[in-house]
């Protein structure tokens, strides 16, 4: 394993999510970890998904990776919730919510377990201005666990990929969001979505030479239509774009503040 390449990393930012509804059915999902950092040295670490995995959850439980040495191994350890996990933590009026994690990496720590984890960092959310220069069609990577599937062996989520549906710089509808055209189920909500080019990617005025890496978005539906034997997938999801995520979360980092 190439421990430091970027797409291996990737795989990293992403942990399942399985709940006990207040009606007794069980549901999956995915969260990712977020870093909003606070200074060179200092970052608060956040597990996000969207709203409606989590909104009529009991009790459930999250797997992180246990690490060895700096290395991820095929072992994870399960962290437990109950409902008041979703108090006060939803996004605003965004399908989102934002669990603080910080408690339960420094209660590892106390008990010498190490946990391996990387994070979708704050500076690969794009400005306006570098939104507004991407092209109406781009290739996007996402990670997670459609329909609750990943390799249990290895413990390891799943990498799919698609195209933009929609421009990201456009507001589908005057929400903020954007569709891609993917194969996107049920477990896959709360998946990063990204731009990860290597080696080239189109520019305005040509071809650039190099690699990005760009956080635009949160997955949070699938797309679907009534037919005559029930509902069909369309292979559509809907995305609610990075920055708007960006701005409220930037709100409740100051309301958490506010109860230390």
């Amino acid at each position: 394993m190439e421990i430091n390449d970027i797409g291996t990393q990737l795989l990293y930012t992403t942990v399942p999510i399985y709940a006990q509804n207040s009606d007794k059915s069980l549901s999956t999902g995915t969260g990712f970890l977020f870093s909003v950092r606070e200074s060179e040295t200092e970052s608060i670490p956040l597990l996000i998904t969207n709203y409606h995995v989590l909104k009529d959850a009991m009790i459930g439980f999250v797997e992180l990776h246990i690490g060895e040495k700096g290395f991820p191994t095929d072992k994870t350890i399960r962290v437990q919730f109950d409902k008041s996990i979703i108090d006060g933590n939803k996004l605003g009026k965004l399908d989102l919510i934002a669990v603080p994690l910080a408690g339960t990496f420094n209660d590892f720590q106390n008990r010498n377990i190490e946990i391996f984890f990387r994070t979708v960092d704050q500076n690969m959310v794009p400005t306006k201005e570098q939104e507004d220069k991407l092209s109406a069609i781009e290739n996007v990577t996402f990670i997670g666990y459609p329909s609750g599937l990943y390799d249990e062996k290895n413990k390891i989520s799943i990498i799919r990929q698609g195209i933009t549906a929609t421009p990201i710089w456009n507001d589908f509808k005057g929400e903020e969001v954007f569709l891609i055209d993917a194969g996107v189920f049920p477990g896959s909500s709360g998946s990063p979505v990204f731009i990860y080019n290597q080696g080239t990617y189109p520019v305005k005025d040509g071809i650039a030479l190099g690699s990005r890496l760009i956080f635009v978005g949160v997955l949070s539906q699938t797309m679907l239509r009534d037919n005559a034997t029930g509902k069909a997938y369309l292979n559509l999801g809907k995305v609610i774009n990075s920055r708007a995520m960006y701005r409220e979360l930037n709100k409740f980092i100051q309301r958490l503040k506010g109860t230390m």
